[in-house]
């Protein structure tokens, strides 16, 4: 009966050591690239493409003067796509977007409705502050001290201490 078992568990071992092959998954690929000199001029750049086909990149140029220029792109699985190029110096930030992404493209943006519109200067909001009123504190309150040594204590009242209870060092002499 014991070869029995033993063939059986050894067959069920050797049936579960087997190895199964698994395909080969892409996880995606990145890179990055980056310089800067003493004067403050810089370049960085990366791109990154995950396993299922999803690509984000970024690039961007700057030197000492805090002019900056740029381009970042994102790419779905779907087949969504945005670019931006950006330019960022003393006239401020601009940048042009360039999607395929649905309900985007540029139809009369001038004509645009506003939902409310202009009705005039408003009245500045005032903001009184009333002052605090002063706090009462209360007599300090001292607590009735607690319990010592009671049905949870030292286990006096349980039997557990020593000599009681069945396992006690009296009872278990006496017993044996």
């Amino acid at each position: 009966m014991f070869a029995k078992v033993f063939i059986l568990c050894a067959a069920l071992a050797a049936a579960h050591a087997s190895l199964l092959a698994a395909p080969i998954i892409s996880t995606g690929v990145s890179n990055r690239a980056q310089t800067q000199d003493a004067f403050g001029n810089y370049a960085f750049n990366y791109g990154i493409r995950d396993g299922l086909g999803a690509a984000n990149s970024r690039a961007e140029v700057g030197d000492a003067h805090g002019n900056k220029k740029g381009t970042y792109t994102i790419a779905d699985i779907d087949g969504r796509a945005r670019r931006v190029d950006y330019v960022a110096d003393g006239l401020g930030f601009r940048a042009t977007i360039k999607t395929n992404e649905p309900g985007t493209a540029a139809s009369a943006p001038a004509a645009a409705l506003v939902a409310s519109p202009y009705a005039g200067p408003v009245a500045p909001v005032v903001n009184h502050v009333a002052p605090a009123a002063p706090v009462a504190l209360a007599a300090p309150a001292y607590a009735a001290p607690i319990a010592y040594g009671g049905v949870m204590g030292h286990g006096a009242a349980l039997g557990l201490g020593y000599g009681a209870g069945i396992y006690g060092a009296g009872i278990a002499k006496a017993i044996f």
